[in-house]
């Protein structure tokens, strides 16, 4: 068992000192690099998508942690209202009953992005890694059949009439171009078909987000008007209460809080005139 240990570690040795000094003589002008330009087009493609898929995972994961800071914040303001909600005021019971909807409907928000977008983008990245690691095998196959090449030519070109070496070196050759041909016409299918992928990909991504993000928003929006007609009848209730500040100068008089403007109603779409600036006078 040793013994075969020490040979295969002695073998990939050799495959890296052939592979530095092809990539020495290359460098060189020595020896000629077989290229394809497509491909590596191909690869710029593909390390790109890697990189924006990469970034869009952290940017999602990132927006569900705002997502459940904004419900912990959201539960903590409910609290804090049914802390000092006193058991006699006007819709008691329907405080409690809305700020438990709003932390489900909170809940809900976060548990179907999950579902529909953050498990499919970490599906979407586990393509990248195998492929990273074939298109990093692919590059070292092409210096070995390059390598294998080369000392092919040399050998025809010495002139020298060695069967034995000859022989060695084709079936060497040959055996180096199968090895980089297996790996190279896999890749420049799979390549070019993920890349394309990625339009659909991200229509559907940021289809799912927006439309469970309007949801949200029209759903959350009747709770916080139910609210709010909870508080304008809770202030119709004790209208003869008044709010001041403490410390306010003496000729101010108290501070009545004004009657806060109804919200909108959803439908009107109607346009709001614009405001005239006038000029003031000291």
């Amino acid at each position: 068992m040793a013994e075969i240990k020490t040979g295969i570690f002695a073998k990939n040795v050799q495959k890296r000192l052939s592979r530095a000094q092809e990539k020495v003589l290359q460098k060189l002008g020595k020896a000629d690099e077989t290229k394809d330009e497509q491909f590596e087009q191909v690869v710029v493609n593909f390390k790109r998508q890697e990189s924006e898929g990469s970034r869009l995972q952290r940017e999602m994961k990132a927006y569900m942690a705002s997502i459940k800071g904004m419900q912990q914040a959201s539960i903590n303001l409910s609290e804090s209202l049914h802390e000092v909600y006193e058991p006699d005021w006007y819709g008691k019971d329907d405080v409690m009953v809305l700020g438990k909807d709003s932390d489900a409907l909170w809940e809900d928000f976060h548990n179907k992005l999950v579902d529909s977008t953050l498990l499919n983008l970490d599906g979407y990245l586990q393509q990248f890694p195998d492929l990273k690691t074939r298109v990093a095998k692919r590059s070292r196959k092409l210096i070995d059949y390059d390598s294998a090449r080369h000392h092919m030519e040399t050998l025809q070109a010495s002139g020298m009439k060695n069967d034995r070496k000859m022989v060695k070196a084709e079936e060497e050759l040959k055996k180096a171009q199968k090895v980089f041909d297996e790996l190279n016409v896999g890749l420049q299918d799979e390549l070019p078909t993920l890349w394309d992928s990625r339009v659909g990909f991200y229509v559907n991504t940021f289809k799912n987000v927006t439309s469970l993000e309007a949801k949200f928003h029209r759903e959350i929006s009747l709770l916080c008007k139910q609210l709010y007609e909870v508080m304008t009848k809770l202030g119709e209730q004790h209208s003869d209460k008044l709010f001041t500040i403490q410390g306010a100068p003496s000729d101010s008089g108290p501070l009545r809080l004004a009657r806060t403007p109804s919200p909108p109603d959803d439908d009107d779409d109607s346009p709001r005139p614009a405001r005239r600036w006038e000029p003031t006078t000291c």
